[in-house]
């Protein structure tokens, strides 16, 4: 296989291709090319493939992945009522949305995958869509094909990936501008990027490693870095591991590189990409599943419900029309096929309503509603089970909708008596047969113990 990485900084771009399978790779080729304006113009782009292609000796061109520097992008940590990499991605553009010194309609943006210590801070990189959109068209026109558009931010996880380092620690990049990574697990904790300007005083940098790598240890993560770091730096950070470029290639090649290694390591960044759009991305991965069962459909409403309270919550203004659009859109495509829902908009809106007036009765030693509705969804049962309506009223929460058989019931709550502990009790309290048979509806209650009313 052989993949192609572009790097693109003010001053010059650059080209690696790597050829090999799995973890065995080799450099082929690469290329650099001076800028004629600051971070490069077709033409500037097409000379870099005529050098590339000279370099390959005829190989034909696979498609390319550019690293966009962070001079060009707007680094925003956002906490999401969500823990799923796909479903944060689908809504994390509403946090975004006036927040970025450019128009709403010009951002693209995608997530770095989260650190397990905390799953619902994520940390968006964003550009803008019209750089990017000109970038791809100016490679496009060369003849090289664009598949992916990542940022050095990615380039350097794969980097550390290849270099084998530890799952915590702490990766500071020179290559034009400096970076900052704080990885752990196999996810991001913290980023900072700094201009190269500021390495002539280099102490906020060097506070910044320092931090990044005790955050409350008890032991301090290891410190490597990548590229040719100023003298200031350097000797601020003596106890840093120096990760060497791969023999005979330039360190200012390193993000192109990375780059290149992204399709050899498709988990590293989870799928980054500022090219695919999160609609895209989700819509690949509906039209892999061509069959939803029902309940998959139940548990998209109330995780939809949960995440549009919290967006309507904090939003303001157009940032929640925005959210209730997009609740809307996520639904209809999710659960195409599903006939047994009824106007699911119309009941998310309610269960918003009745949420926010319920959320003001709440005390304070009570869970949260999207604690509770969280808990619910991820208990829903495989097969045709679908929840109508879910309440909460401190800590009680009644669930109702219908089931194929009463076997699925019987399972839901087992399901739910597991994900809320014994300190809850969970009772059906309906399960009856519809009219015409089909189906059985239900109606669960999850209370805390000792929080029963008395009849």
């Amino acid at each position: 296989m052989l993949t192609i990485g572009i790097s693109i900084s003010r001053d010059r771009m650059g080209a690696v291709a790597l050829e090999g399978t799995g973890a065995s790779t080799r450099v082929a080729a690469f290329a650099e090319h001076p800028c004629a304006e600051p971070f490069g113009n077709a033409e500037d782009a097409a000379s870099l493939v005529r050098e590339l292609a000279g370099a390959l000796e005829g190989k034909p061109l696979p498609g390319a992945v550019i690293a966009l520097p962070p001079q060009i992008t707007y680094l925003r940590p956002v906490t999401l009522p969500v823990s799923d990499l796909r479903r944060a991605r689908a809504i994390h553009l509403v946090e975004l949305e006036g927040n970025l010194p450019f128009e709403d309609d010009d951002i693209l943006s995608d997530l770095l995958p989260p650190s397990p210590e905390d799953p619902t801070t994520y940390l968006a990189v964003a550009a803008r869509r019209s750089f990017v959109e000109k970038t791809v068209a100016g490679f496009a026109d060369a003849g090289l094909r664009v598949d992916r558009v990542v940022t050095d931010h990615v380039a350097l996880l794969h980097l550390a990936a290849s270099a084998g380092i530890p799952p915590e620690a702490v990766l500071l990049a020179a290559f034009d501008d400096l970076l900052l990574l704080r990885v752990s697990g196999e996810g991001v904790r913290s980023a900072r990027q700094f201009p190269a300007s500021l390495s002539d005083s280099p102490e906020e940098i060097l506070s910044a490693v320092r931090e990044a790598a005790e955050n409350g240890e008890s032991v301090p993560a290891p410190v490597f870095r990548f590229g040719e770091a100023p003298g200031a730096i350097a000797a601020g950070t003596p106890e840093a591991t120096v990760v060497p470029p791969p023999e005979g290639l330039s360190p200012t090649l390193l993000p192109a590189y990375g780059a290149a290694l992204v399709p050899y390591q498709p988990k590293v960044s989870a799928g980054f990409s500022l090219r695919t759009s999160a609609e895209a991305a989700a819509e690949k991965d509906r039209e892999q599943k061509k069959s939803l069962y029902a309940g998959v459909a139940g548990g998209v409403a109330i995780v939809l419900a949960l995440g549009t309270l919290w967006f309507a919550v904090w939003a303001e203004g157009q940032k929640a029309v925005t959210a209730r659009d997009l609740v809307r859109k996520e639904f209809a495509e999710a659960a195409p096929d599903v006939r047994n829902v009824v106007q699911p908009a119309v009941q998310i809106r309610e269960r918003i309503t009745s949420l926010r007036r319920q959320q003001k009765e709440l005390g304070t030693d009570a869970p949260t509603p999207s604690d509770l509705l969280m808990r619910a969804s991820q208990a829903l049962p495989e097969g045709e089970i679908s929840v109508r309506e879910a309440a909460v009223e401190g800590a009680r929460l009644s669930i109702g909708g219908e089931a194929r058989e009463a076997r699925l019931v019987e399972s839901y709550r087992t399901a739910l008596a597991g994900a809320f502990g014994t300190s809850w009790g969970v009772t059906v309290q309906e399960s009856e047969g519809s009219a015409k048979g089909a189906s059985v509806r239900f109606s669960i209650l999850v209370e805390r113990k000792g929080d029963a009313r008395v009849p």
